[in-house]
């Protein structure tokens, strides 16, 4: 893994908040798509913050992204036994850049709403309701789907500061959420 000059890490603090945020998201989108514990669990979904993440995580302006990876278990080859799952990868530098810019949005709510935005698309990729390879056309159709289901989710999570949040993005049309 090499990294780019200048990139940027969460703080202890705010991997602190990211643990915190983590089970929130999962939790409401869960709750949205009525996921029983043993269905969540079945989704193969890991989460990595700019420290963790290869030189083709690495997405630049977005806050996060979603990537999809094929395996094979070791000493298994068959095709039943292929397996797909997917990384969320946040994107340390362009978080903190806009909590910097934007003082009045909370770390917490931010994150919360990232989370379950990606979270949104590893469901739905998961379950088939969209395919990840597309089109650029038929990508800004899903953005847009995923965006509002996204924010009828954040409207019924109770963290302080998750309207701000909403604005924030409704504002700005959803942008720079990812790049799927």
């Amino acid at each position: 893994m090499k990294l780019c000059e200048g990139t940027v890490f969460f703080s202890g603090e705010m991997l602190e908040v990211l643990d915190m945020a983590l089970p929130v998201a999962e939790e409401s989108v869960a709750g949205f798509y009525k996921m029983s514990t043993s269905g969540w669990g079945r989704l193969r979904y890991d989460v990595k913050t700019a420290k963790d993440l290869f030189d083709h995580e690495h997405a630049g302006h977005a806050y996060a992204q979603v990537l999809r990876y094929v395996g094979i278990p070791w000493q298994r080859s068959t095709q039943a036994s292929v397996f797909t799952a997917y990384r969320i990868c946040l994107q340390d530098g362009s978080i903190l850049r806009c909590l910097r810019e934007n003082r009045q949005i909370s770390e917490l709510p931010f994150l919360v709403y990232i989370l379950v935005h990606e979270l949104v698309h590893v469901v739905r990729f998961s379950r088939h309701l969209q395919l990840f390879e597309a089109s650029s056309e038929v990508r800004m159709q899903e953005e847009k789907k995923v965006q509002e289901v996204t924010d009828r989710i954040a409207s019924e999570i109770m963290v302080s500061g998750m309207d701000l949040v909403r604005s924030f993005f409704y504002d700005n049309g959803g942008s720079g959420l990812d790049v799927f």
